[in-house]
């Protein structure tokens, strides 16, 4: 962490997009910018106007969900992407004020809405960069003992996020590796990845420490040029998915974000060429998108697919950590489709609303007695049979007035020891909510 933290980072309210989308000087320059741009055929051009209409519905909704002026967002690339590009304060001018919540309100003005129409329209069409894949299905050596902190969509520059940082920094035991489970906000932009993400994440002198960065939907929505150029070279990652082993271990980074919440054929077929050289070790799989969920949706794609769903109802894999649902979830036991331990750990930064988990009954048992734990019982949901599912819950001390609304934030760190897995979660001020030994 910087002696001196930055100032914090713009939060783009939804009264603030939709004062600019409903001006109509903004809405017209915006179809001319997209008229004079005769690169773009008639029905993408329209499909970008319609997107930014879609845009306006779902942040009114991701506003009306969290009932509180924080950041949210959607899973929408026009409306990441808008938000990105007001809180830049390009084209125009910004005026950022203090919220009671955390961060800074971003007011947006400009003489010129052609001027800001052209430097978005461009935004708004800008193309994938090209996937950065494994030369080979070789994986790279792990230590046969080493702790792993997992943070899952914490890069806001906000609310619990810095405080994640921070502990993970003074922590006195030695780190093998920092994993991010994904998400930049708003749309991972340059500026976004280097001051929500890059400048802010924990910096360690631990001897050969790993860092690495789970593709996600949020980086994509800005076409993920940031993420491959960007993040990857400062973590020396060469590839958007990879693989670490030991004696006793197998544990792989997927990209389920380039296809959004899918996977594809090349990537499966170098997951075949891992496991076949795993043995008998057991396989652990980190990815940005859930598998499955209680609350959220489903990982159809994922299980769908003709290859990875093979791999899945062979029940190889041992675990999966993901994030995306801005929770953290312990799915008690292995499900009934695949066998294995799921895992939701996306709760490092995102403010939750507790609507859907705060009226769940307690998890009484001692193991969650150092936190306040909701249990939601197993159910079969598009006929994957889940577990009972124990969601951390509780009010959030980060967010500052509204602290009621949203349940906690927390990170994992899970410790290797030949072959036993402990698991822990750890709040922002570093106090352990849970602790399991899953593997011995």
């Amino acid at each position: 962490m910087p002696p001196n933290p930055p100032s914090p980072p713009p939060v783009v309210l939804f009264e603030e997009v939709e004062r600019i989308l409903t001006q109509t000087e903004a809405v017209t320059a915006l179809e001319a910018a997209g008229q004079e741009d005769t690169g773009v055929p008639d029905p993408e051009r329209a499909a970008v106007m319609a997107g930014v209409a879609q845009a306006l519905r779902l942040l009114r909704k991701a506003h009306q969900d969290a009932d509180a002026k924080v950041l949210t967002t959607a899973q929408h690339s026009p409306a990441s992407r808008l938000q990105s590009f007001i809180a830049s304060g390009e084209a125009g001018k910004l005026d950022l004020k203090p919220l009671s919540t955390g961060g800074l309100e971003a007011k947006f003005d400009t003489g010129d809405w052609f001027g800001w129409a052209q430097v978005l329209w461009v935004k708004l069409t800008s193309k994938k960069h090209a996937m950065l894949r494994p030369t080979a299905p070789v994986p790279d050596p792990f230590p046969e003992a080493g702790r792993i902190a997992v943070l899952g969509d914490w890069a806001t520059g906000l609310y619990g996020a810095p405080e994640i940082a921070q502990r993970i920094v003074e922590d006195r035991d030695p780190f093998a590796m920092l994993l991010h489970l994904g998400d930049v906000y708003y749309s991972g932009t340059d500026g976004e990845v280097r001051d929500r993400f890059l400048n802010l994440w924990p910096v360690r002198n631990d001897q050969n420490i790993l860092n690495r960065a789970i593709n996600s939907n949020h980086e994509m929505y800005s076409g993920g040029t940031p993420y491959f150029t960007k993040t990857l070279p400062r973590f020396n990652q060469k590839a958007s998915y990879f693989a670490h082993q030991n004696r006793h271990w197998t544990l792989v980074g997927l990209d389920v974000a380039y296809k959004d919440h899918d996977v594809d054929d090349e990537q499966v077929e170098w997951l075949k060429g891992i496991l076949a050289q795993a043995g008998d070790r057991k396989v652990v799989l980190f990815s940005h998108h859930q598998l499955y969920s209680h609350f959220e949706s489903q990982g159809k794609k994922l299980w769908a697919h003709a290859g990875l769903g093979e791999i899945l109802r062979s029940k190889r894999i041992f675990a999966w950590y993901w994030g995306h649902e801005h929770r953290c979830s312990i799915f008690e036991g292995p499900d009934g489709n695949f066998g294995l331990l799921g895992r939701c750990i996306g709760n490092s930064g995102m403010p939750q609303s507790r609507t859907k988990t705060k009226d769940l009954p307690q998890a009484t048992e001692p193991l969650y007695s150092r936190g306040e734990w909701r249990r939601s019982k197993a159910r079969t949901i598009e006929g994957n049979a889940l577990p009972d599912v124990v969601v951390l819950e509780g009010e959030n001390p980060y967010i500052k007035g509204e602290e009621k609304k949203f349940s906690p934030h927390s990170y994992a760190v899970l410790t290797l020891d030949g072959p036993t897995l402990k698991e822990q979660v750890v709040s922002p001020s570093g106090a352990v909510l849970y602790e399991k030994t899953i593997a011995s």
